[in-house]
């Protein structure tokens, strides 16, 4: 499987965040190309659980989705865990709900894999603001 093309997406979850990373071969119009995250569709992003919140629990996870030659996907499978079971969960939810452009080879759609990279990232706490100074 090819991993030359990066389409990124971001979205947040109240002060946590998760990146969604499509990762897939470089294409052009007419060419055979990999399945494709379909944004004409509405993609929801992963939950970010709120205990893997509380528990301090971030990472990538990557997940492989194979994809009909209608854009739906059918089969996934963890290919890189984060480590952590909920979010591992999370991701393939998510992935599991999107739509797919399909793949493209010789001309026709076809069914194929792509991978999909989910990333949770606890959110950076503010810098304290300095209190000001007391006037006498």
């Amino acid at each position: 499987m090819s991993r030359t093309s990066f389409h990124i997406r971001q979205a947040a979850f109240g002060a946590a965040a998760a990146m969604v990373l499509v990762v897939g071969s470089a294409s052009t119009a007419c060419a055979d190309s990999p399945p494709k995250v379909d944004r004409s569709f509405p993609t929801a992003a992963p939950d970010y659980p709120a205990a893997a919140q509380t528990a301090g629990e971030q990472g990538d996870v990557l997940v492989d989705v194979y994809v009909n030659a209608s854009g739906k996907p059918r089969k996934f499978k963890i290919h890189q865990s984060s480590g952590f079971p909920d979010l591992d969960n999370s991701a393939a939810q998510a992935v599991a709900n999107w739509r797919f452009v399909p793949a493209v080879q010789n001309g026709d759609n076809t069914s194929a894999w792509t991978t999909v990279k989910i990333h949770f990232e606890l959110p950076h706490p503010e810098p304290a603001a300095a209190a000001p100074a007391a006037q006498h």
